[in-house]
């Protein structure tokens, strides 16, 4: 656990990322990946997969090279891919959800996802009804790590940036964060390297969910 904690004591309202910081995708999304590739005919790995992972996929795609004109398709195949994929909360996220519920915080999701899978991953979950408000990839017209998707959220909450949370496994989870002007919380384990979370400039960096339960 690095950064000082006390700020999160004060937090009105606590806004997560998706996947690698509530679900424990990582391995999902690199089948996917993968079988996406394949199809497409460009080459990929897990070291790839690594170096150029962004939750901001049409970024991915970029940086993989995969021409602009071919993403509409890399967008089907993955959401047809994806639905045969089955993952399971991060250890700690109920306990954190219900931890927020309990102090009677506010809860919000803000998430690159596309708007029907994240809903299913929801359902499959069990979390229907638990988040004041979800914010999806496509909702705005910029997406992560610029901050409009987060300030979107806040202003439906009706709550100030200074008095909200955003909390991410990714480095841009942490950028958007700051750029919105929330506290912001890096959870190890998720799809960023815990060395480059260290050095992330997050105000909190917390080993796993259960850290963040515990603080709630």
């Amino acid at each position: 656990m690095r950064g000082d904690t006390s700020p999160l004591r004060r937090c009105r309202a606590v806004l997560f990322d998706l996947d690698g910081t509530l679900l424990d995708s990582l391995d999902a999304h690199y089948r996917v990946y993968r079988r996406v590739c394949a199809r497409m005919g460009v080459a990929f790995d897990e070291e790839l997969y690594r170096r150029h992972y962004s939750p901001n996929w049409y970024l991915f795609y970029e940086r993989l090279g995969l021409p602009r004109d071919r993403w509409a398709e890399a967008d089907r195949l993955w959401l047809e891919h994806y639905a045969q994929e089955t993952v399971s909360p991060r250890p700690g996220a109920d306990r954190a959800l219900r931890a927020l519920r309990a102090a009677g915080r506010a809860v919000g999701l803000v998430t690159s996802g596309d708007r029907s899978r994240v809903e299913r991953d929801l359902i499959r979950a069990g979390w229907q009804g638990v988040f004041d408000v979800v914010v999806c990839g496509g909702d705005t017209a910029e997406r992560k790590p610029h901050p409009a998707p987060l300030r979107r959220a806040l202003a439906r909450l009706g709550v100030a940036a200074e008095a909200a949370a955003y909390v991410g496994d990714t480095l841009e989870d942490v950028l958007m964060g700051r750029q919105a002007g929330t506290v912001t919380v890096a959870v190890a384990g998720g799809f960023a390297a815990a060395e480059a979370l260290a050095a992330s400039g997050a105000d909190v960096v917390l080993p796993d969910l259960d850290a963040l339960a515990a603080l709630l």
